[in-house]
This record gives structure tokens, sequence and C-alpha cells, in this order.
């Protein structure tokens, strides 16, 4: 299943995991 909510899903974890880069 690729598309829509899976993009959003990896938008919402790839900003979660920048805040946890820092």
């Amino acid at each position: 299943k690729c598309g829509g909510i899976d993009k959003r899903t990896i938008e919402k974890f790839e900003k979660e995991a920048a805040e946890l880069g820092k």
C-alpha cells in the first residue's frame, strides 16, 4: 500500500525523527 496515508505517516515520522535527532 503505497500512497495517501502512507505518505502522510512518513512525513509525521520524519518530523518526529528530526526532533529526536536534535
